[in-house]
């Protein structure tokens, strides 16, 4: 007799718990079902973001060879001319030197177009920082190749002859530009020089960047995994 009333006590309490916190059961029931239906959910998301990092590294990757092909042709596009520069208006320490007709007219021709398939068609193709310098590098060139026919003109070109006829106070001019182009091209290829090396900077840091990127993905691809 008392078993059965303390039977009949368990449930009665049991049955009040279930009653009285129905609600919040239901609910914990629910939260669990959520979960365990959500376990696949979470995990084709992880592989989804997993993907998508692995996609975004491939791009950055290529991304960066294809600067780093980029650029490793402009830099020989410029060797020469930039050699040769140095050595026609500087003397063997350093200092500017007049440059010479002979000179300035071969100087003129490596110059004239050079990069153009980088500075011009392929303007504003690349990060802002670099763009800019670019700008001033084409505009650095195209001073210099100015400079450089300035400096040759009146020494290849005669003040009358069947193409020309130059009166002779135009013709002092012409003379006189020349004299001061052959000074000047020292220090138009300086500044040629130094818009390159600016360049130069800003596709290091360019491509310094893309590691960086590049490192943090390869960090999380494997921690993902």
């Amino acid at each position: 007799m008392i078993c059965s009333q303390a039977s009949h006590c368990i449930l009665t309490t049991i049955g009040c718990f279930i009653y009285n916190f129905q609600t919040l059961l239901t609910g914990a029931a629910a939260i669990v079902v959520a979960v365990v239906a959500g376990i696949p959910v979470w995990k084709q998301l992880k592989d989804t973001n997993l993907q998508t990092r692995i996609s975004h590294r491939e791009t950055l990757s290529t991304l960066m060879r294809d600067a780093l092909a980029r650029y490793a042709k402009v830099d020989k596009a410029m060797r020469e001319p930039l050699s040769t520069a140095d050595h026609v208006t500087s003397d063997p320490i350093g200092e500017p030197i007049e440059i010479e007709p002979e000179d300035a007219h071969h100087l003129e021709q490596m110059f004239n177009g050079v990069l153009e398939w980088y500075l011009v068609t392929l303007a504003d193709t690349e990060h802002a920082d670099i763009e800019t310098c670019k700008a001033i590098l084409r505009t650095a060139i195209d001073k210099l190749v100015e400079t450089l026919g300035e400096a040759h003109w009146a020494d290849h070109n005669e003040q009358q002859d069947e193409d020309h006829n130059i009166p002779d106070d135009e013709w002092a001019i012409i003379q006189a530009r020349c004299a001061a182009a052959k000074v000047d091209a020292s220090d138009r290829v300086g500044d040629v020089r130094r818009a390159y090396r600016g360049l130069e900077g800003a596709q290091q840091d360019w491509i310094r960047s893309l590691r960086v990127r590049i490192a943090k993905l390869d960090r999380q691809i494997v921690g993902a995994e």
